[in-house]
């Protein structure tokens, strides 16, 4: 954990790294990070007593050299991240899957035509 940033009134962020991605082809980086204050740094609005800071998903990209933007998600915000990007994924490796053989399938399904009146047989 790390102080390097403050909350409201100079109280400091402490952050956790969660994980870091790299790209295969350069020096891109997405950090994922836990950011929150620690507990009674400040003071509960409600009550007056120490406050309690769930915190926020902090989401760092860097680029080439030292470009970089980051923004701060709301738990709700990276949940929605996260399924829309398990979505993306799903939809890429389906893509890659060979397509169904639909006559196949139907064979194997099919009820055959027997007019002999005999019993069917099962395996």
């Amino acid at each position: 954990m790390s102080d390097n940033n403050t909350y409201g009134e100079g109280v400091p962020l402490h952050t956790r790294t969660i994980g870091t991605v790299s790209s295969r082809c350069g020096g891109e980086l997405i950090v994922v990070e836990h950011v929150f204050a620690p507990d009674g740094a400040f003071a509960c609005e409600d009550c007056g007593g120490p406050g309690h800071d769930p915190g926020m998903v902090g989401l760092t990209m860097s680029g080439d050299g030292d470009q970089f933007a980051g923004t701060l998600l709301s738990a709700e915000e990276a949940l929605v991240l996260a399924n829309r990007l398990t979505r993306a994924a799903s939809l890429i490796l389906e893509s890659e899957e060979e397509p169904p053989d639909i006559e196949r399938e139907a064979a194997r399904f099919s009820v055959p035509d027997d007019t002999s009146g005999a019993q069917p047989t099962f395996w």
